[in-house]
């Protein structure tokens, strides 16, 4: 064992975005949900890297059903997305993309 003194680094990730956004509403068996795309975005400063974990659900709408989600198969799968970025840009690809990411599960919504 060497007599080296062991560093430990702070881990340099923050926090850019936290975010839901209602993309649609639209009703299954009578009962009325939003269509919700949400964004949970951090950044490496130290390792240059974004990281993006997006997701989809159905929240009710009525009272009688509040805090059910649902996640019907036409929704897009949940995912994570990781990109090398410089921290001036990280929040700047966060939103573009969350952005995208809304786009896609709008585009999923069936026709009523």
């Amino acid at each position: 064992m060497s007599d080296a003194a062991c560093i430990i680094l702070p881990t340099m990730i923050h926090a850019l975005l936290d975010t839901t956004q209602v993309v649609a509403t639209h009703d299954i068996d009578g009962i009325s949900y939003e269509v919700c795309a949400e964004a949970i975005a951090t950044h490496d400063r130290k390792a240059h890297l974004l990281s993006v974990e997006l997701r989809s659900f159905l929240r009710a709408l009525n009272q009688d059903h509040i805090h059910e989600e649902l996640i019907p198969a036409w929704l897009p799968e949940p995912e994570t997305i990781t990109d090398g970025v410089e921290a001036s840009e990280a929040h700047e690809m966060a939103d573009d993309v969350f952005a995208s990411w809304c786009r896609r599960v709008v585009a999923t919504v069936p026709e009523e």
